[in-house]
């Protein structure tokens, strides 16, 4: 089967590639020259319906895995182009084709917004309501999604709850953390926020099997699924075991600067729904992911 992937070279982009061995893939890349025959290189976004038209005609997919976009952008308008209208510009393309291909667009657990804990495992069909830029987005391109699949169009949303894996996007919690300890002196303090949060993590290797199988799928039962681990993992213990990853003696200090007291105690994905087809998630494995996270954010500090 041939695979159209976007954004391949970003953090999921490139562990779906490396794990798509059974696929004929395409990447497509913000680069502005292709550095292989499988890479279709549109430079920096944002693509228009010509641009994925041209590539559709090239690459002829069966599927196409929409992994662009991003979380963190110079302001509103960029955040929508690259997330909402770069799916809206996507999804026009395909429309006019004779034998379209089938589209999972990538969405985020972000887009539900504030879920009460008695409401969690969430599910699918529980109403989103984002509040951030991201999430805003995000929840726009699911839109579009389902306005394409009401349409006709062959359309999955594969809402992901946080991967987690090397090569994350340096903003993020983790990898953060990782640096910071790396970076420290022993007996040094750290200053942080909030660590009773608990999140649903899903290492990006367990994250790119469930898309390629959910790809696989000749057909899916619902418009919307959660990619998700179905646990829910405390930021401070991730945040210890990244400490005694490092062998270090480091302190952590709370600093109210850092607080976000509207943020979310908790969020927790269900996975009825992919229990329904015969995908298992694993979940992920922190003795094996936090000591490559710790190892990269060496990597970084040294230059290497």
């Amino acid at each position: 089967m041939r695979l159209l992937l976007t954004g391949a070279t970003g953090f999921l982009g490139r562990h779906v590639a490396a794990a798509a061995t059974d696929w004929t893939v395409t990447r497509v890349t913000r680069s502005l020259t292709a550095s292989s025959p499988d890479e279709v290189a549109l430079g920096p976004s944002p693509w228009t319906q010509a641009d994925f038209a041209a590539t559709l005609l090239m690459a002829r997919p069966d599927v196409v895995l929409h992994c662009a976009g991003v979380t963190h952008a110079t302001d509103v308008r960029a955040c929508l182009d690259t997330n909402a209208v770069l799916a809206a510009e996507l999804l026009t393309a395909v429309a006019g084709m004779s034998e379209p291909p089938r589209i999972i667009l990538v969405g985020s657990a972000a887009e539900y917004g504030i879920v009460p804990e008695d409401n969690q495992p969430v599910v699918e069909t529980y109403p989103c309501a984002p509040r951030t830029d991201y999430a805003v987005a995000k929840y726009a391109q699911t839109l579009s999604g389902l306005a394409a699949a009401m349409r006709g169009q062959q359309v999955l949303v594969a809402r992901l709850f946080n991967p987690v894996g090397v090569g994350m996007p340096s903003g993020l919690a983790l990898p953060s953390f990782a640096r910071r300890i790396a970076g420290l002196k022993p007996g040094s303090v750290m200053r942080v926020g909030d660590l009773s949060a608990r999140r649903d993590f899903l290492d990006v290797d367990e994250a790119a099997r469930l898309l390629l199988a959910l790809a696989s799928m000749p057909y899916w039962p619902w418009p919307v699924v959660n990619v998700c681990s179905g646990r829910a993992y405390r930021l401070g213990d991730l945040l210890d075991g990244l400490i005694a990853a490092s062998g270090a003696r480091v302190g952590i200090e709370p600093d109210p600067a850092l607080m976000r007291p509207d943020d979310m105690p908790i969020l927790t994905g269900s996975t009825e729904r992919l229990r329904s087809v015969q995908l298992t998630p694993v979940s992920p494995d922190f003795t094996v992911l936090l000591p490559r996270l710790l190892a990269e954010a060496r990597a970084l500090i040294q230059g290497t």
